[in-house]
Parts: C-alpha cells; sequence; structure tokens
C-alpha cells in the first residue's frame, strides 16, 4: 500500500479541542472492548514485525480506546455521524506524533496503521465516517506547527485549572508561573515560524493569543500562583505584521519621486 502525503495546507482548527482530545475519560474500556483490543493488537504486531514491542502495544491500544470513545460518544448524542471529520483530523495528527516514536522505528506509514489495524477486526472499526480518507503523512514543518499548538492549547488548560481552582493541589498550583513561561515562549517560537506570511497556522496563532489573553485577564485568578507572573499575558508579537509594515514603507520611500538639483 502507497503511503499517501498531505498537501502543503493543513487544517489547524481541531487543535482548539486539544484539550478534549488529550484527556479523553475512562469508561468506555469494557471487558469485551479489552478482549477485541488485545487480540487486534496482537495480530497487527504480529503482522508489522513488532510482536513484544511495549511501546507499539501502547500506541495500538490507545488508537482502539480513542476510536471506541469518539465512536460511541457520538451515538450516544444522537448525531448523524460518529467519529466527525474534526475528530479525524485529531486521530490524523495524533498518528503522525505517535508513529515517529523516538525509541523504535515503525514500519509503516500512517494510513497503512489503520489498514492493517482495522484488517484484524473489520466490525470493531464501523464508523460512517471514512477515516482513511483522512489519514496521511504530514509535512515535517506542518507538523511541528501542529505541535506548538498542541502545546499552547495544553498549557492554556492547565493554567485556567489552576486558576479557576478545579481541585488542584497545593504543589501543581505552584508550577502555574512555569506553564505560563512556557506557553508565552511557545507562542513566540509559533510566530517566529510563520513564514508564509498570512496563512493558515498565522491565524490559527492570533485566534489563540486574542482568546487566550481575554480569558485569563476577564477571570479572577483563585489560585493567587498565576497573575503575578511576568509571562501572564501574551505579548502583541507579530512579526508577520512587522514585516508587512516594513515592506509599505519601504514601497513609500521608493516611490517619492527623486529632487535632482538643476
Amino acid at each position: 500500500m502507497t503511503c499517501k502525503k498531505g498537501t502543503s495546507e493543513e487544517n489547524y482548527v481541531f487543535l482548539r479541542n486539544s484539550a478534549y482530545y488529550g484527556n479523553l475519560p475512562s469508561g468506555f474500556d469494557t471487558t469485551e472492548f479489552i478482549r477485541r483490543r488485545d487480540a487486534a493488537c496482537d495480530a497487527f504486531l504480529k503482522d508489522i514485525g513488532l510482536s513484544g514491542n511495549i511501546d507499539a502495544k501502547k500506541i495500538c491500544e490507545k488508537f482502539m480506546y480513542m476510536y471506541e470513545y469518539l465512536n460511541k460518544i457520538h451515538e450516544k448524542r444522537d448525531t448523524e455521524k460518529t467519529i466527525t471529520d474534526e475528530d479525524c483530523h485529531f486521530i490524523n495528527y495524533w498518528l503522525n506524533v505517535n508513529l515517529k516514536n523516538e525509541n523504535f522505528v515503525f514500519p509503516i506509514c500512517v494510513n497503512e496503521f489503520y489498514d492493517k489495524l482495522r484488517s484484524k477486526d473489520t466490525a470493531f472499526f464501523s464508523s460512517t465516517t471514512q477515516l482513511e480518507n483522512h489519514l496521511h503523512i504530514i509535512d515535517s514543518g506542518n507538523l511541528k506547527k501542529m505541535e506548538i499548538l498542541y502545546e499552547l492549547y495544553d498549557k492554556k488548560q492547565k493554567i485556567t485549572d489552576i486558576m479557576f481552582d478545579l481541585d488542584i493541589t497545593e504543589d501543581k498550583k505552584k508550577l502555574c508561573p512555569e506553564h505560563l513561561e512556557i506557553c508565552y515562549n511557545k507562542y513566540i517560537e509559533g510566530m517566529n515560524n510563520c513564514f508564509n506570511g498570512y496563512d493558515d497556522f498565522y491565524k490559527a496563532l492570533k485566534y489563540f493569543q486574542r482568546n487566550y489573553n481575554y480569558l485569563i485577564e476577564k477571570e479572577k485568578d483563585e489560585s493567587g500562583q498565576c497573575k503575578t507572573s511576568d509571562h501572564f499575558r501574551l505579548l502583541e508579537y507579530d512579526p508577520v505584521l512587522e514585516a508587512h509594515q516594513r515592506r509599505i514603507m519601504t514601497f513609500k520611500i521608493m516611490s517619492v519621486p527623486l529632487m535632482l538639483p538643476f
């Protein structure tokens, strides 16, 4: 099977729900699910020559739980689809990240992973949404941008949980300045990766920045650990806008008629 490659443009909107996708609750890991998961993963790993590889098994198990949860949760809500298109975008991102595992080399690409695993239990992968149509290799540059956005939304969730004092332990509350600094620096890193001007990644970053600053400034810091940080608010740092303004100024200067003495 040929590995499918994505285009130069990718969808970034789904990353707004990173906190949801990254923390799927338990409850769907029933005895029947575990039986089918273990049988499918064991056969799949044997097929690709990774039997006994603990890391590969964990990836397979997490993937099947993610699929099961997203499929069943939408069924409960009586939606037209089970797994949504946005779910598919996240699954594609998740597979791209996890298949580039530092501990071992996965011998297959993203679409092959799903195709081979699905063949071990076709009835399990029953969503009417054709996940295979959304799976492809994400360009390394775009994947890096997605990982930046994922971490930004992850840190935002941790920061707001602490600010709202949602049953957070004192030790975790003290981590707020650290989360803020990482978020602050990660946003700057993202802006410095906006090589193509006003593209979708730039728009996704600006959307994050506006909503992040609005939320944290509006809400009261119940923990007392966040608003004292120098990194509390994201800077109005925008190298794309600055570059655009410089080009305008350069054009204006070059357009001024040269006055020659006679």
